[in-house]
């Protein structure tokens, strides 16, 4: 992501100071403190398009980590209510877009599958428009991967269920284009264990065990800089034990 001028936008050495302290805490996937500071932010500057954004990406990363479908909700809502206010803000940058495709691809986890089936939709519409205005945003390549492996892999009920609540086409995709997706997404952002593990997995679905294999230690050579590369690099380390033990039996 690359934004303008800190302090043209966000009025004064204060604001940009603040910024900078949520972005440290943002990096280091301290969410809670990283929004908070965010939403400081934004009660004097409602119009921040960093603040926005990147307060959307931490509200989605807070309501994965709950067990609960109750609490995760809660989160989902407000990721998708700040990338809303970024598109109010600037709708044809890549960053907006990406957080509208984001939020709406979370927020699948926790509604009905007729809202799913329509959110499935719209997410690959704002994609599309993020990669059109950024073709090298890795986070878009990545989900871009990841809504073309859940689509390829659709249900037989959710198909059912498509035809008949929606009035919209069914989306379609395959594992190759997945694959395709996460392949760019490293390409572009080599140093993100979770593109690595996403891409092995969907190696692994089509029995692409010597490439599934090839990529988890490509993973496992990265460094490690947050706990989520730690918990990471634990599950790259078991999906390759897995992969490992499958092809020599």
């Amino acid at each position: 992501m690359s934004f303008p001028n800190l302090t043209a936008i966000c009025g004064g050495l204060g604001s940009e100071k603040l910024l900078w302290e949520a972005n440290q805490l943002f990096l280091e996937y301290k969410d809670s403190e990283a929004l908070a500071k965010y939403e400081l932010l934004l009660s004097d500057n409602p119009e921040q398009l960093e603040a926005l954004v990147k307060a959307s990406i931490a509200c989605g990363r807070i309501g994965s980590r709950f067990p609960d479908d109750t609490n995760k909700s809660i989160y989902y809502q407000k990721a998708l209510a700040f990338a809303q206010r970024s598109m109010a803000v600037d709708s044809l940058s890549a960053d907006p877009n990406y957080v509208m495709a984001l939020s709406l691809s979370t927020l699948c986890q926790t509604v009905s599958i007729k809202d799913r089936l329509v959110h499935l939709s719209q997410v690959k519409t704002y994609l599309d428009r993020a990669l059109a205005q950024n073709p090298r945003h890795s986070g878009a390549w990545h989900l871009m991967g990841r809504w073309s492996f859940k689509v390829a892999n659709l249900s037989f009920t959710e198909k059912s269920a498509n035809k008949l609540l929606t009035n919209l086409p069914l989306p379609t995709s395959t594992n190759e284009e997945a694959i395709s997706a996460f392949t760019k997404a490293i390409e572009v952002g080599p140093a993100n264990l979770l593109y690595y593990y996403d891409l092995a997995r969907v190696q692994r679905e089509a029995n692409l065990k010597s490439e599934c294999v090839s990529t988890l230690q490509k993973a496992l050579d990265q460094k490690l800089v947050t706990t989520e590369d730690l918990e990471l690099s634990r599950r790259c380390k078991i999906l390759l034990q897995e992969v490992l033990r499958v092809r020599a039996s």
